[in-house]
């Protein structure tokens, strides 16, 4: 904090602009860093993933082989009465998926229509002409005893196929119990003896539904698992990352809590770590299952029919240049959003906390709208992310229809000409909605990514910063003597604006001395180097003859104790906020403290006592009472060095008595510097340090000084005439 001496420099907001790439491997670096300590539950939740990207790619081949092998089964029969001319066949024609069947010394090749125009043309129309391809569709089913019964009963039995294969007007037997049987005969036969006569694909349709049941199943224990790991170790890892840009804030310089606001600080640990989390539990492992789901269903639809992969799949480079373009667009939005959130969530907390201020003087339009203006920026930001996400998903959406429609136009041409399935075709149409679904979601999760990148630059940049050098290495936990020496010392908050000029004095140990002079003279900024608060330029700071860059700052401050002027009351208890860290004091200790001070009075009068509650800041407690604790919390302290920064300033006649009394028994033996307006405070010091503008212009006690009529003659004059 900057009192009167620090000059004081314009409220200005640290450049809030980050200029890094869109894309920047540090952040994903930094990133896994936290996510390292929980890899193997990342692993595990990536392999759960797998079982539920591999139940998106096989239920459309489930369905496919329901329809192509059991509902819609038509079959073509190639028939041979050779062995030899059977092998020749199979040779030549590799490539064929088929069955093969004997029955008294005929062979049959079995294959689906769309397996026949794989045979090349002229191959095809010798075959038919030579009496060895039929022309009409069969269908298989199964050799049993009702089945036999039927079929003698209501069709023909055809002994030799080979010679009735242009018209197969009945069924015959193809062995390995099996009964071919001219499609359009079982349209003859009624609803229940058409699913009697196809019991196999009855039972074969229920074992592929139970499968389908059974990996759908899978597939929703998997995701639920999967989402329950997933947000356990993304929980964790921005618990440690939050842990560690608290800690991070915690050590930075004074000066840079000079330059940011509040507000921007807490967006920093909330809002963009919030981002961060939403990315990891839903977006960064998501977008590595679509990815992964993208290349499989492609490669199976490449592999099932490249052709009508290909035509299915022509929208898709203009669909990869609308993601790559809405990329870049929302990651710049982002930025920009996450700017003006921080700014107005700065602007909140500063009003919040000044609301007193703008009560008493009126200021609720001029404030209302210097927040309306900040709302209304970012608002309009806003609206440009929403717009952009409003274009984009429609737009990918009917990229979706369009490949469907060109599937079926294709596809179904296909059909007619047999040269694939309606299994196929519904298979395709199914792999080509999957494909689209992550791209779809791509959109949103992409929103999800950018806001989080755009927060972890922010959170990173902070981590980036160079903290205050705690010298941690010099730690001793040492007890000073309280020998104070400032030689020919030069300071500025800002460059070549001095607010100390060759600064130069010596306390002795348990000496007490004072500061006065007017507001910006630099009598704040004198304690704030003897804390180590800011850097000096020039010259040298001794505690007990050691140059005060050679102690962790640790030890500097454990020995000092200071009471401003503006108490800062914790929320708790009144017994926590006297004790603070020191876990070793007891009630009894603490209530010793409070009545050299005069605190213990107030204190005994609230309705639980020590144990009463506070609110942030000390909201409930006056202005005086506030100060009483915070006298009691440095004696608690037990300090060698005492700075009270103005801190009777507000505490009437009475209680300023009472206090004096008390310090006046505890600073025996102990170094006290006294910052003070009102002169009758500090006429008992053994030396009074006068400043004006920055340096030194006298120094002796309340009585010499006066004798002189200097500065402090005028300052004296000034308060008592």
């Amino acid at each position: 904090m900057r009192g009167g001496g620090g000059g004081g420099h314009g409220r200005g907001f640290v450049d809030d602009d980050l200029k890094g790439r869109i894309y920047d491997r540090r952040l994903y670096g930094k990133l896994a860093h936290y996510l390292k300590p929980y890899l193997k539950w990342v692993i595990i939740s990536f392999l759960v993933l797998m079982l539920v990207t591999g139940a998106e790619l096989v239920t459309p081949l489930i369905q496919q082989t329901a329809i192509d092998e059991h509902i819609v089964s038509d079959k073509t029969v190639a028939i041979f009465t050779s062995q030899a001319e059977h092998d020749d066949f199979v040779s030549r024609h590799k490539v064929l998926k088929y069955q093969d069947y004997s029955h008294d010394g005929t062979f049959f090749v079995v294959f689906a229509p769309k397996e026949r125009n794989k045979i090349d043309q002229p191959i095809l129309v010798d075959l038919e002409e030579r009496g060895i391809l039929s022309k009409v569709p069969v269908q298989l089913v199964p050799d049993n005893a009702y089945n036999r019964e039927l079929f003698t009963e209501r069709f023909r039995l055809i002994e030799s196929p080979e010679d009735e294969i242009d018209t197969l007007d009945g069924y015959f037997l193809i062995g390995g119990d099996k009964i071919a049987i001219r499609l359009d005969k079982l349209d003859e036969l009624g609803n229940k003896e058409k699913l009697a006569v196809r019991s196999d694909s009855s039972r074969s349709l229920l074992i592929l539904a139970m499968l389908f049941l059974l990996i759908i199943t899978i597939r929703f224990i998997s995701g639920y698992f999967q989402t329950v790991i997933t947000t356990v170790f993304s929980q964790r890892a921005m618990n440690d990352l939050r842990h560690d840009v608290f800690a991070h804030l915690q050590r930075m310089p004074t000066q840079y809590f000079d330059k940011n606001p509040v507000g921007r600080l807490v967006t920093r640990v909330t809002n963009d770590i919030r981002a961060i989390d939403e990315m990891l539990a839903s977006g960064v492992i998501t977008i590595i299952q679509d990815v992964i789901l993208i290349i499989a269903i492609v490669t199976l639809m490449m592999v099932l029919d490249y052709k009508l992969a290909l035509v299915s799949m022509a929208i898709l480079p203009l669909v990869v240049w609308l993601i790559a373009y809405f990329r870049k667009r929302t990651r710049i939005i982002y930025r920009e959003v996450r700017k003006y959130l921080a700014q107005l969530n700065a602007t909140l907390a500063e009003h919040i906390a000044g609301q007193k201020i703008i009560q008493l003087f009126n200021q609720y339009s001029h404030k209302r709208d210097e927040f309306a203006e900040i709302n209304q920026t970012y608002f309009v930001t806003s609206m440009k992310q929403l717009k952009l996400f409003a274009f984009f998903r429609p737009i990918i959406n009917v990229s979706s229809q369009i490949a469907t429609a060109v599937i079926i136009w294709y596809g179904g041409g296909q059909i007619l000409q047999n040269m694939i399935t309606i299994g196929l075709l519904m298979a395709f149409t199914q792999y080509i909605r999957r494909l689209f679904e992550p791209i779809n979601d791509f959109s949103e999760k992409i929103n999800v990514l950018q806001g989080a990148l755009a927060g972890a630059e922010r959170i990173f940049d902070l981590m980036d910063l160079e903290p205050e050098d705690y010298r941690d290495d010099m730690h001793s936990e040492l007890k000073l003597v309280g020998e104070i020496e400032f030689e020919n010392v030069w300071m500025a908050y800002n460059p070549g604006e001095w607010v100390l000029k060759d600064i130069s004095f010596k306390i002795k140990p348990g000496e007490k001395i004072a500061l006065v002079g007017h507001t910006g003279s630099g009598k704040t900024s004198i304690v704030n180097l003897i804390l180590g608060m800011y850097p000096y330029q020039k010259g040298r700071i001794l505690i007990d003859g050691k140059e005060l860059d050679k102690y962790a700052l640790q030890d500097i401050r454990s020995n000092v104790g200071i009471v401003q002027q503006d108490v800062f009351i914790f929320s708790g208890d009144i017994a926590e906020n006297i004790a603070l860290n020191n876990q070793d004091l007891s009630l009894e200790e603490i209530t010793q403290m409070a009545k050299y001070v005069n605190a213990d009075k107030f204190i005994r009068q609230l309705p639980q006592q020590y144990h009463e509650p506070v609110m942030e800041r000390g909201a409930t407690l006056s202005t005086g009472q506030r100060q009483l604790i915070a006298f009691a919390r440095v004696l608690a302290y037990d300090p060698s060095i005492f700075i009270l920064d103005e801190a009777t300033s507000n505490i009437d006649t009475e209680t300023e008595i009472l206090i004096q009394d008390a310090l006046e028994k505890l600073i025996q033996e102990r170094t006290s510097i006294i910052i003070a307006h009102r002169l009758s405070t500090i006429q008992h010091a053994d030396r009074i340090i006068v400043l004006h503008k920055g340096k030194i212009v006298e120094i002796g006690s309340h009585f010499d000084l006066l004798d002189r009529k200097g500065l402090y003659y005028d300052l004296y004059r000034l308060q008592y005439t």
